[in-house]
């Protein structure tokens, strides 16, 4: 392994000899390391009522407004149980106004679902075997640093990882109850190939 001259024995520098092969190489050299980090905040929420008797043909949905100056929050986000409804139910159109009638509510409000965080960290080592043969190691990190975020069974990327995570139907019992799903929690995988 050759030396690299420096005035500033404090500053890191490549050495040259980790890229020439031999033992140092084998062990030191052929990294790559690659991250993913993903950070988005709540989305717009909607709200519905399943049971407004409007016929299926319409292809309608039935969308109660929120009350003027009625607080549609139950609950804090930031301190949220999740034993208790998020949203309070009185401050929507009543679900027993909903018969044929299709509410006067917008498809999505001005009311955020939870921040999703995510960081996936990659690191690979090759070792060149021959000038053909190639050994690939994996070593891949999902979720490393075990967040876990309120979600919904549809996913995790994009708006649906996070678009609904309560009931938002104002007929049910279990208006504003979250429905049980949260990330999923850290995975690590590891893997071996050989490239010729």
């Amino acid at each position: 392994m050759q030396g690299v001259r420096s005035n500033r024995p404090d500053l890191l520098r490549t050495r040259p000899g980790l890229n020439q092969g031999g033992v140092v190489n084998a062990v030191l050299g052929g990294w790559q390391l690659s991250t993913i980090f993903r950070a988005t905040g709540g989305v717009p929420q909607y709200f519905r009522s399943w049971s407004c008797n409007v016929p299926g043909e319409f292809r309608a949905s039935c969308v109660p407004a929120i009350l003027e100056g009625a607080d549609p929050y139950a609950q804090d986000k930031s301190n949220f149980d999740p034993n208790k409804p998020l949203y309070n139910r009185d401050a929507f159109e009543p679900a027993d106004r909903f018969n044929f009638y299709l509410g006067k509510g917008t498809s999505a409000t001005d009311l955020r679902g939870f921040n999703y965080y995510n960081n996936d960290i990659s690191l690979v080592k090759n070792t060149r075997i021959t000038e053909r043969v190639t050994v690939q190691f994996r070593a891949e990190f999902f979720n490393v640093w075990n967040w876990h975020m309120f979600t919904s069974p549809g996913g995790e990327s994009g708006l649906n990882a996070q678009f609904q995570v309560t009931n938002v139907d104002i007929s049910s019992p279990a208006f504003g109850m979250w429905d049980g799903t949260v990330s999923t929690p850290r995975n690590i995988q590891f893997g071996l190939k050989v490239l010729f």
